[in-house]
């Protein structure tokens, strides 16, 4: 064997076919004389190589010589396999030649090839079976390789980002059928143990005091730190930033506690994300991991955009419920207003059952402070306002459970009882103790009250009205017979 192919002119299994008939010693014309079919054989834009069928190579163009930038004395006699690694190797010789024998030809097997410059070339590779040789065809499949993975990488984007997309319309639906703060954030915590596939998860709130109440989830690390200052939220809350702890020797100097802790609870990954809410942070929420967890900046994005759906939620809640309070509420003590009085008052009426009248009696009380007028007049409102607030956290301590304490207006007061007479007045006494016990910032004046009781029995037809002028009324007539005293009035 000379390494000449024998019919250099035929199929060469990848560009289509030569027809036999344009064999370079039959032009007669000499216009095909120009035309050399050794030149498109060694200069075809792809490689080409003839080995036998003991897979040794016998020719090869050199197009493919210069890809791998070996000669042609290095390839002839070498078997094809032979400039294949380890892996490509494998390939070629359970799928390429099994197929080959068995049908005679291959298309498009994705190899890579040595070149003597020692990176592999990834090639695409078409053979055929003809005439007792087999023919080679190699692609340069760099440029489509590279093409594939941007492909693949903007599929795997796409998918990401409808992923996430879905996470924010699922968010969107559980937030917006929430109804209070225990409901979004129990949506929350779901969601975030869904989409991060955490073993638990929870939510925490900022309570008024300034630590982290979890009212959603579980917590995991609940009792194993013992310091609020150990704990791994309030980092959070103060920088404003996701925290990513992992249970290793490298995170003992930062977060010594957190990793003690979570050792002792066997969870190797936590993660915390701050809760926004118009720029300032409203509570956290955590996942986690028992096994060793790196998030990807994708899945970091999607829980804080999902964390900051609820705290918008959340914040909108809160500043219902403030409005709703404030509508129902006096802005100064934080006592019922007159609004929410009056309200009470003829809710206590319509409950009264004439089967338990002793019980079931209203009494609504009247009371107005003595003295504070003065006060007012010569240390200032500012005082005035203090002393108020201070009547009202005393009031709330002398009546029973569930009797209800309001402002009326000024320094004036009402309590309503489902009580008779004698019960009423009982917690009368108390307040007027109360109220006698004197205030520093009113040292010298002298302050008291003067209280009238309405009752109402089962049997009278009271309104609210007539309830609260009666009682009105009984007030003024303690402050007629010397102040300081309670006038009892029955319907």
């Amino acid at each position: 064997m000379n390494g000449e192919p024998q019919h250099p002119a035929r199929d060469i299994g990848v560009a289509g076919s030569f027809d036999s008939s344009f064999d370079s010693g039959s032009a007669d014309d000499g216009s095909l004389d120009s035309l050399s079919f050794e030149a498109l054989f060694d200069h075809a834009p792809f490689g080409y190589l003839i080995t036998d069928t003991d897979d040794v190579i016998v020719r090869a163009n050199e197009t493919f010589s210069a890809w791998t930038g070996f000669g042609a004395d290095d390839l002839v006699g070498r078997h094809f396999r032979d400039l294949l690694p380890p892996g490509s190797q494998l390939l070629y010789e359970t799928r390429h030649l099994p197929v080959l024998r068995l049908r005679g030809s291959v298309d498009e097997v994705f190899l890579e090839v040595r070149t003597a410059g020692g990176p592999v070339l990834p090639v695409l590779v078409n053979a055929v079976v003809e005439d007792g040789e087999v023919r080679i065809g190699v692609l340069a499949a760099a440029n489509r390789l590279s093409y594939e993975q941007q492909l693949l990488a903007t599929q795997r984007t796409a998918e990401s980002l409808a992923a996430r997309i879905t996470v924010l319309q699922d968010a969107s639906s559980a937030f917006a059928t929430g109804g209070s703060e225990e409901a979004i954030a129990h949506s929350l915590s779901a969601i975030l143990e869904e989409t991060l596939v955490a073993s638990d998860a929870c939510v925490a709130l900022v309570s008024r005091s300034g630590a982290l109440d979890v009212i959603a989830g579980s917590n995991p690390l609940d009792g194993l730190i013992r310091g609020d200052h150990q704990l791994l939220g309030l980092n959070v809350v103060k920088f404003e930033e996701p925290v990513v702890v992992h249970a290793t020797d490298d995170y003992l100097d930062s977060y010594p506690w957190v990793v003690r802790a979570m050792r002792e609870a066997r969870l190797q990954t936590v993660a915390v994300f701050p809760m926004m809410s118009d720029a300032r942070p409203i509570g956290v929420t955590a996942a986690f991991f028992r096994r060793e967890r790196t998030l990807a900046e994708s899945e970091t994005e999607v829980v804080l955009a999902v964390a900051r759906q609820a705290s918008q939620v959340l914040t909108r809640l809160r500043a219902q419920e403030q409005l709703a309070y404030a509508a129902l509420h006096d802005q100064l003590t934080g006592l019922a207003n007159r609004e929410s009085i009056r309200h009470s008052i003829a809710l206590a009426l319509e409950a009264r059952s004439p089967v338990l009248a002793s019980e079931r009696a209203v009494s609504v009380m009247f009371l107005d402070l003595d003295g504070f007028k003065t006060v007012n007049d010569r240390l200032g409102h500012h005082v005035g306002d203090a002393i108020l607030q201070q009547v009202a956290a005393r009031l709330r301590n002398a009546v029973r459970v569930g009797d209800i304490v309001g402002r009326y207006g000024g320094d004036e007061f009402v309590v309503v009882c489902e009580a008779g007479g004698e019960a009423a007045e009982t917690v009368a006494a108390r307040i007027r103790d109360e109220v006698r016990a004197g205030f520093d910032e009113a040292r010298g004046f002298p302050i008291s009250a003067s209280i009238g009781i309405a009752v109402c029995s089962t049997e009278c037809e009271a309104t609210t009205d007539s309830v609260i002028g009666a009682a009105d009324a009984a007030m003024y007539e303690s402050k007629r017979l010397g102040r300081d005293r309670t006038t009892v009035v029955v319907l």
